[in-house]
C-alpha cells in the first residue's frame, strides 16, 4: 500500500509576539474513518500580555503540495501554575488515504534559557507522526509539565503515558529543535547546541525506561528547556509518536520536600466476602511496586505525605487512564501538616482487561500560607497497574514428573528476582504444562 508523508507547519505572525515560548505538544485522535482531530497545545508565559490568537495550519504531503490551509483560533489560555498558560488550538483533517502522517509546528521565538546558544532568536520545531487508518490516534501524556526544580533536591516529573488503543509505548528524551528553510520550498529540521540540565552525579538527568520519571538533582540554578518523545508501536513496529518540549526554572532552595510513603491492597470476593489477597507498603527508598489485579477484584493505594517543616499543607491529585475510563478517583483529606490520598478502583472489570499497563501518578504538593512559590513545587509519584483476565491458581499445576521449575519473569518478559512480590511466576512442571500464578 502506498503511503503519504504530510507535513503540517504552522506559520505566526512574529510582529506580535516576543520571546515568551515555553513549550508545546501536537495529538491526533480519530474522529470517524479517515477524519481526524488535531491538537496543538503552545505553553507560554504570562508576563508579556501577549495572546496567540491565530495560527495558520498548512497541510502539505511529501512532494510539498498544499492540500489544506486552515487558520485556527483560540480563546484565552488555561493558566497553570508557575506562571504559564495553556493554549490549545483544535483542527480537522480528512487525510486522502491511509498511510502515515506527519503534524509539525513551528513558532518563533524562544524564553531566554541556559542550555540553548541565543535561544532568544531561535524557534520551536515539534511534530507528531500519526498512523492513520481509520482508527488509529496517537497516544498521549497524560500531565501537565512541572516547570520548577529546586536546587539540590532530588526533582521527579512523570509524562504518564496513553494510547487509548492500547498499542505498546515506549519514550526517551528528545532535544528542543528549530527549522530553517532547504531552499526548496519545503523544512529540514536542524538541531540546536543543547546539553540537558547540568546535574549531581548521584542522580543524573534522565528518564525511566519503564515508569516515565523524568528526573534528576540540579545542581545549577538557572531556566532550561527540555524534550521528550513519546512512541507508539504495534506488533513489533514503530507507527507514531508525540513530541513535548517544556521549560524548566530551577531555583535556590525554598522548601523541604514532603515525607511520603504508600499501602497497596487488592481485595478479592471470597465466600462471598471481602478477603485481602494482595497488600504491601512503600517507602521511596524501595523500589516501586507493581500491581496485579484481576476482574472482579477491588484495588486501594493510600498514599500519605507529611511535611517537615510544619508550615505547609501537603496535598495531592492524580493522573491515570484508570481514572479517565473506569471507575477509579483520587480523594485527599488532611489537617496542617499531614494529608492522606486514597486512589480507589473500586470495579475492576472485563473491559479494564489490557495488555498494557495503567499508570497512576500522585502530584504531590504543599499549599503554603504565603509566598511566591504559594502551591507551585511538584513532586510526582507514579505506580503501574496491570489487569489480566489470567486467574490459572497454584493448585493446578500437575507435576507428574515430581519436579517444579520457578522463574519469575516481569510483564515486560525480563526474568526477575523471584523473592520480590507482584511478579508473574510461570511454573514449569513435564514440559507441557505452563501456569501462572501472581506472587505476593
Amino acid at each position: 500500500m502506498k503511503k503519504i508523508i504530510i507535513i503540517f507547519y504552522v506559520i505566526l505572525s512574529h510582529s506580535a509576539f516576543s520571546s515568551n515560548l515555553l513549550g508545546g505538544e501536537i495529538t491526533c485522535r480519530n474522529i470517524n474513518g479517515l477524519m481526524y482531530e488535531t491538537t496543538l497545545t503552545i505553553y507560554r508565559d504570562t508576563m508579556s500580555g501577549n495572546l496567540p490568537l491565530n495560527y495558520t495550519i498548512t497541510y502539505k504531503d511529501s512532494i510539498d503540495t498544499i492540500i489544506a490551509s486552515h487558520v485556527v483560533s483560540t480563546s484565552n489560555g488555561l493558566l497553570q501554575w508557575n506562571g504559564f498558560k495553556s493554549y490549545k488550538y483544535i483542527d480537522t483533517i480528512s487525510f486522502p488515504n491511509v498511510g502515515t502522517y506527519k503534524v509539525a509546528s513551528w513558532d518563533c521565538c524562544r524564553d531566554s534559557v541556559d542550555n540553548i546558544a541565543n535561544s532568544t532568536s531561535a524557534g520551536m520545531y515539534i511534530d507528531c507522526r500519526i498512523l492513520a487508518d481509520g482508527l488509529n490516534s496517537s497516544p498521549k501524556f497524560l500531565s501537565v509539565p512541572i516547570t520548577l526544580a529546586q536546587l539540590n533536591q532530588p526533582f521527579t516529573n512523570n509524562i504518564t503515558p496513553y494510547d487509548v488503543d492500547d498499542d505498546s509505548l515506549s519514550w526517551e528524551l528528545a532535544i528542543p529543535e528549530d527549522f530553517v528553510s532547504n531552499g526548496l520550498g519545503g523544512f529540514n529540521i536542524v538541531t540546536l547546541p543543547y546539553n540537558y540540565p547540568p546535574s549531581d552525579t548521584s542522580l543524573q538527568f534522565q528518564i525511566d525506561s519503564v515508569l516515565g520519571d523524568i528526573s534528576f538533582k540540579p545542581n545549577l540554578a538557572g531556566k532550561y528547556q527540555i524534550a521528550v518523545k513519546l512512541i507508539e508501536w504495534r506488533n513489533g513496529v514503530q507507527i507514531g509518536y508525540v513530541k513535548r518540549e517544556m521549560q524548566l526554572i530551577v531555583l535556590p532552595v525554598v522548601n523541604n520536600p514532603l515525607v511520603v510513603q504508600a499501602s497497596f491492597q487488592v481485595l478479592a470476593s471470597i465466600s462471598g466476602s471481602w478477603t485481602t489477597v494482595f497488600l504491601q507498603n512503600w517507602i521511596p527508598v524501595n523500589p516501586r511496586p507493581d500491581i496485579y489485579i484481576y476482574p472482579g477484584e477491588k484495588l486501594f493505594i493510600d498514599l500519605t505525605m507529611s511535611d517537615p517543616d510544619l508550615w505547609g499543607f501537603p496535598d495531592s491529585y492524580g493522573y491515570s487512564a484508570s481514572m479517565e475510563n473506569s471507575t477509579a478517583y483520587i480523594n485527599c483529606n488532611g489537617v496542617n501538616d499531614w494529608a492522606d490520598c486514597y486512589y480507589q478502583w473500586p470495579t475492576v472489570s472485563t473491559a479494564d482487561v489490557s495488555g498494557q499497563p495503567y499508570f497512576v501518578t500522585f502530584r504531590t504538593y504543599e499549599q503554603f500560607s504565603s509566598g511566591q512559590y504559594f502551591g507551585n513545587l511538584y513532586k510526582d509519584y507514579t505506580f503501574r497497574i496491570f489487569v489480566s483476565n489470567t486467574t490459572t491458581d497454584i493448585n493446578e499445576i500437575s507435576n507428574e514428573t515430581k519436579s517444579v521449575y520457578l522463574k519469575s519473569i516481569d510483564m515486560l518478559g525480563r526474568e526477575t528476582d523471584p523473592n520480590l512480590p507482584g511478579f508473574r511466576i510461570d511454573l514449569y512442571s513435564d514440559g507441557k504444562t505452563k501456569k501462572v500464578f501472581r506472587g505476593e
